[in-house]
């Protein structure tokens, strides 16, 4: 009689603990797939930058832009230098700091960190909108 009632407890028992045991088995593969699933995510994304950032190293084999303000700014260097051109240049100078609104500055900022190749994203544009005023 023991052994009737023993008999069906222990396949209970062990029912339940197989149960238990593919319960686990079918979380942890799905915390697998789920890691797997987010890592092809990343590398999705970093080939899309790659391929983006070789794209436009492409087209700015063709550019002017970058040329453009290193002579800009090299004038701007060698004026320094040129007793001739020095008022020119201080004058300048005191014009823009103190009548450059700050839209045109922060254009100025983005359109030369793009020439040369730097990205301003959110963060920075909120950096450059953030400046204090003089």
């Amino acid at each position: 009689m023991i052994n009737m009632l023993i008999g069906p407890a222990i396949e209970l028992a062990g029912g339940w603990f197989k149960s238990k045991a593919a319960q686990k088995a079918a979380e942890t593969e799905a915390k697998v797939a789920m890691k797997k699933a987010e890592a092809k995510v990343y590398e999705t994304e970093a080939t899309s930058t790659m391929l983006m950032e070789q794209q436009l190293t492409r087209q700015m084999e063709s550019s002017w832009k970058d040329e453009f303000w290193v002579i800009i700014f090299g004038s701007i260097l060698v004026a320094c230098f040129l007793p001739w051109t020095q008022e020119y240049v201080k004058n300048g100078f005191i014009f823009l700091d103190e009548h450059t609104p700050p839209w045109f500055a922060n254009c100025l900022y983005i359109s030369i960190s793009a020439s040369f190749g730097y990205r301003i994203g959110k963060a920075g544009l909120g950096a450059l909108a953030n400046r204090k005023p003089k």
